[in-house]
């Protein structure tokens, strides 16, 4: 049986998407508990470059795989850029991690756009829970 004319390495890419605006880090490949201190360190050299982060953004459109090792990646990233002063937002989350997030409840902890450009009022529909009803009086 022949090999694969080409087979991706596991692993995890993450860089920064020049432009301007708010800080926009994109991740490619499997983030898990090997990958997932890849994220950390480029967060962390982005954080160290900006003062007053405000919104930092996490293109996920490229994630592949993510396990439970990738989760705590993505809520450590979360608990740092707060502690930071700022807000982290994932954007464009394929379908196999919008189903992950559901299952497991992170998408209620998380700030996650469906977008790769979000505007601001597209983050604000996606992230914000929706407002609980009045309770109807007892009478």
């Amino acid at each position: 049986m022949a090999a694969p004319a080409h087979v991706d390495p596991p692993g995890l890419s993450v860089r920064l998407r020049p432009g301007t605006g708010d800080p926009v880090l994109v991740a490619v490949g499997d983030l898990d508990q090997d990958t997932g201190p890849i994220l950390g360190s480029a967060l962390e050299r982005l954080l160290a470059a900006v003062p007053e982060p405000g919104e930092l953004l996490l293109d996920m459109s490229g994630v592949r795989f993510c396990d439970s090792g990738g989760l705590n990646a993505l809520l450590r990233a979360r608990l740092r850029v707060e502690a930071a002063g700022g807000v982290l937002h994932m954007l464009a989350p394929t379908a196999r991690m919008a189903a992950l997030f559901s299952r497991t409840g992170v998408d209620r902890v998380l700030r996650i756009s469906p977008a790769a450009t979000p505007s601001r009022m597209a983050l604000f529909r996606a992230t914000e829970p929706a407002p609980e009803p009045e309770p109807a009086d007892a009478q």
